[in-house]
């Protein structure tokens, strides 16, 4: 056999070793998406009721969806700008594990009127 035939046979056994490797379970995908919102920056650089729609976008940056809201103890709907970030890792044995943090800044008309964030990051968590 010749030495150019023998390479594209070196490299398909080496892909297919490597195929086998990680369809039994040995490998893992690490995903991220998104962009983390900590409450820390909420707090210090946007005042409900002063900052605008423009402020808010320019401190956190585009929203990743726009809605409505409406609270039935205000009697009132919102504008609604929603934030989220994502890690997590999916081995393909079939387990994984995954985090979120997702932010929803609410707007009363053009000005900023608070926050709600929610996270499942262990450092986030209340200690026990």
């Amino acid at each position: 056999m010749s030495a150019r035939r023998r390479l594209p046979a070196a490299l398909l056994a080496l892909a297919l070793a490597l195929a086998a490797g990680l369809l039994g379970g040995c490998g893992e995908l690490k995903v991220r998406s998104g962009v983390p919102v900590a409450p820390a920056l909420l707090e210090s650089d946007l005042a409900v009721g002063r900052s605008t729609a423009d402020v808010v976008r320019r401190v956190l940056g585009e929203p990743l969806g726009v809605g409505r809201e409406l609270m039935p103890q205000r009697g009132k709907a919102r504008t609604v700008w929603s934030y989220n970030f994502e890690e997590g890792q999916i081995s393909l044995a079939g387990s994984g594990d995954s985090r979120r943090i997702f932010v929803w800044v609410f707007l009363a008309g053009t000005r900023y009127d608070g926050y709600l964030w929610v996270s499942s990051f262990p450092q986030d968590r209340p200690a026990d």
